[in-house]
């Protein structure tokens, strides 16, 4: 199987250099013996030539925002709409998440309560206990969040899978192919330590925030549900993470 992640964004430094950058990340989150993972990087126009030479796609964080006019923006946001037209596995991860929301029909924007950063517990809604991706969950489930906009209206169709008391649409579906995180899966501890610690100390997000990012990071994160489940996603769509089920206990 064939896979392409669209590149959005760059990681900081120290998270480039470790892992690879954003690419780096999702490559050992996901790539399972076999496939083939292609990295287009699309904040710089690079773009696959036919989305359907693809079994399944991701698109990574980005310093940008879903509704900015940037060329690159508006050519992914029709990308997002031709490669979920064509029912093809899509995972939107953050910016991700946002530009898929906003491709198909949501509105994105300045989150109401702020930056989000550090370790997040996430509630799942009704729809998000009945899932088959998500049943079986850790009790408290985590993933770990770096976030100015969020999704302020979905688009239509979309299942609200799981909020948080910051961030109401943390993670919804729609379709069986089309899967959107606000939070990352891909990242570890000390990710979100370089960008809070960098964030802070460019005085763009509050003191206060860094602080509580930064306390947070002791709350473990389970890496092991997160790659299981968005493996059988990408692989199959929604009906594969049926046999993810089936694996207990992970984390």
């Amino acid at each position: 199987m064939r896979f392409a992640i669209l590149k959005a964004g760059t990681a900081y430094r120290g998270a480039r250099e470790r892992l690879g950058d954003f690419s780096g990340m999702f490559t050992a989150l996901l790539a399972r013996p076999g496939q083939r993972w292609d990295v287009h990087d699309v904040e710089h126009g690079h773009f696959p030539d036919r989305v359907e030479d693809y079994s399944g796609y991701v698109i990574t964080g980005s310093r940008a925002s879903a509704y900015d006019a940037d060329p690159w923006v508006t050519r992914l946001l029709q990308t997002i709409r031709a490669i979920h037209g064509r029912g093809i596995p899509l995972l939107g991860v953050c910016f991700g998440h946002q530009a898929v929301a906003q491709a198909l029909g949501g509105r994105v924007g300045p989150n109401p309560k702020g930056w989000d950063l550090g370790v997040r517990t996430l509630a799942l809604t009704p729809a998000g206990d009945a899932s088959p991706l998500l049943r079986g969950a850790p009790r408290s489930l985590t993933a770990f969040e770096l976030h100015g906009d969020a999704v302020l209206a979905p688009p239509d169709g979309a299942v609200r899978l799981a909020g948080s008391t910051h961030t109401e649409w943390e993670m919804f579906a729609l379709g069986a192919a089309t899967l959107c995180l606000q939070g990352h899966p891909e990242f570890d501890a000390d990710v979100l330590r370089e960008a809070a610690t960098r964030l802070g100390g460019a005085g763009a997000v509050p003191p206060e925030v860094v602080e509580r990012a930064l306390g947070s990071l002791a709350t473990p994160v389970p890496h092991g549900f997160w790659r299981e489940r968005l493996g059988a996603f990408l692989t199959g769509g929604a009906s594969a993470t049926e046999t993810a089920t089936r694996a207990t206990g992970i984390a």
